[in-house]
């Protein structure tokens, strides 16, 4: 984990359905400096790995209605546990692809 992008907070999880989502309180282009790329077929974002309650995960930061999300699927090793309201601690940064 670089100690210089990597980004720390808590929040909640504001899903019950896959995929979970977690509230970002930053920008992620403006925090990294690096812009949004291609994820998927309709859809641009950041691919981040990282730690959830002590977890390893990788999954993607997008923008919804101009909000940025964590986005974790059920593959995610920290994403069984998850429940709408629940209190998460976060750590994340970028992956350098």
């Amino acid at each position: 984990m670089n100690r210089h992008r990597a980004v720390a907070f808590r929040a909640t999880v504001h899903n019950d359905q896959r995929p979970w989502l977690v509230p970002l309180p930053f920008d992620p282009v403006s925090q990294w400096s690096t812009p949004a790329r291609p994820l998927w077929k309709c859809g641009h974002g950041h691919r981040v790995r990282g730690s959830l309650n002590g977890q390893d995960f990788r999954g993607a930061v997008v923008e919804r209605s101009g909000t940025f999300w964590l986005q974790l699927e059920e593959a995610s090793g920290a994403a069984p546990s998850l429940g709408r309201g629940q209190w998460v601690d976060v750590l994340i940064e970028p992956e350098d692809t």
